[in-house]
């Protein structure tokens, strides 16, 4: 598997469904000059960035032919969304040593629950911390 060269700010999570190693990133918004990366999420400046990376759980490989969906919901209030811009870092390849899907988003600080489905299955990240930096 891919070795994942952190962001200084960034909390990476991993998990597994049956068939893939799913890999999350959390942290402050990346600042990149690309046209794909989402500015203004929801009327309001972006304040963090999340990456998905996608790997294939028996070879390690990584899944490039699959797009994730992503939901982040806020534990608080309930609230839930699909990130619909998720593509925008692999499209931008703002880092081509190491293709992910990701983007900027506005999340209120808080708690929440990422889910990342490939294909049929889900992988859930629970109690993910996201608080400015």
């Amino acid at each position: 598997m891919a070795q994942m060269g952190m962001p200084t700010d960034f909390e990476e999570r991993a998990t597994q469904t049956a068939s893939y190693t799913v890999k999350i990133r959390t942290g402050p918004k990346v600042t990149m000059p690309s046209p794909t990366m989402t500015v203004t999420d929801q009327g309001k400046p972006v304040n963090h960035h999340i990456e998905v990376h996608i790997f294939n759980k028996g070879t390690g490989a990584e899944v490039k032919d699959l797009i994730p969906t992503v939901r982040v919901t806020d534990q608080a209030t309930g609230t839930s969304r699909v990130l619909t811009n998720i593509t925008a870092c692999r499209i931008s390849k703002h880092r081509e040593t190491e293709p992910h899907f990701g983007d900027n988003v506005y999340l209120s600080d808080g708690k929440y629950t990422i889910s990342v489905t490939v294909g049929t299955e889900t992988a859930t990240f629970k109690d993910v911390v996201l608080k400015a930096s």
